[in-house]
Order: structure tokens, then sequence, then C-alpha cells
């Protein structure tokens, strides 16, 4: 389970997440354009996702490059990781004070998220099978008529599960 997600970028610098629902909330103002959906694309980004750089290219812009660290509680052992908008096809594996241990390829780090997450036995890639839950506005899943389609282009035929 995600428990936190720490950048120095960000108005709070740890934003925690506790078993169960986490909303994400706009002011009660009602206001847009406050970072609701750049959250939810940096939560995806923690994921293994690679579309937050790809439509929010603005973040960067505006707050150069910089560091992504999360915390994950897998079986009541912790796992902590840092991922850069600058190397984003390398995550680190880190100490509990996000000092740097170990890189592995982003790859890799999905492989380890669908094992701890338990599952392996799904004949889907990580990703996969994450991408057809996370439904944020500037990705390419939002097709209410096509729920399971993990991008638009995909043909029926081309989304298989097993369990």
């Amino acid at each position: 389970m995600l428990i936190e997600i720490f950048c120095d970028k960000f108005r709070q610098e740890r934003l925690h997440f506790k078993s169960g629902l986490n909303v994400v909330l706009g002011d009660e103002a009602a206001t847009n354009s406050i970072g609701k959906s750049s959250l939810l694309m940096v939560i995806d980004f923690v994921f293994g996702g690679d579309t937050f750089l790809e439509h929010n290219k603005d973040v960067v812009e505006e707050m150069g490059d910089h560091e992504y660290c999360f915390h994950f509680k897998f079986d009541n052992v912790n796992n902590y990781f840092k991922r850069a908008t600058f190397s984003p096809e390398l995550v680190y594996e880190c100490d509990a004070d996000y000092l740097e241990v170990a890189p592995i390829s982003i790859d890799q780090y999905r492989s380890v998220l669908k094992l701890k997450y338990g599952l392996s036995d799904l004949n889907l890639t990580f990703r996969s099978i994450v991408s057809l839950h996370s439904r944020v506005w500037g990705k390419d899943n939002l097709d209410v008529k096509r729920p399971l389609h993990v991008h638009r282009n995909k043909k029926t035929g081309s989304v298989s599960m097993t369990c």
C-alpha cells in the first residue's frame, strides 16, 4: 500500500495515505487549476506511469527537474523509493531517509510492484492492470463506452485477462 509521497516542490511536502478511500479535494471556492489532476498524475508516476511527463510538461518547465520520494508498505515491510523527472527510466530503492541504495530500471520496478501487490498470476503487465483503474483528465483511457481499454487505439481483442 502507498503510505506517503514526499516532494520539496509540494506546498505540503509530505502527503500521507491511509487504508481505504483517499480523496483529492479542491478548495472551498471550487477553484480550477490548483493541481488536483497533476497530483493524480504524480501518483500514477509513482506507480510506474509515464503519462505525467508527457502530459504535464508545464510542471517541469515551471518548477524545474525534481524528485518524488515514496513509501510503500507490503506485509508490514516498509519499502522506500525515489523517481526523478530528469531520469524517469530509473527508480532508486532507498533507506527510510530516502537516501539512494540501488538503482533499478522502471521495468524492474513495475515487476516489483506487480509481485508485492500479489498480481503475478495475471497475464498482464503491472501498468496494464493499474491503467484500468486510473482515470485522470489528460490520459487516453477515459472512454466510458470502452472502460477496459487502456488506450483508445487498442483493438478489443488486445485486452485479455486470466484469473
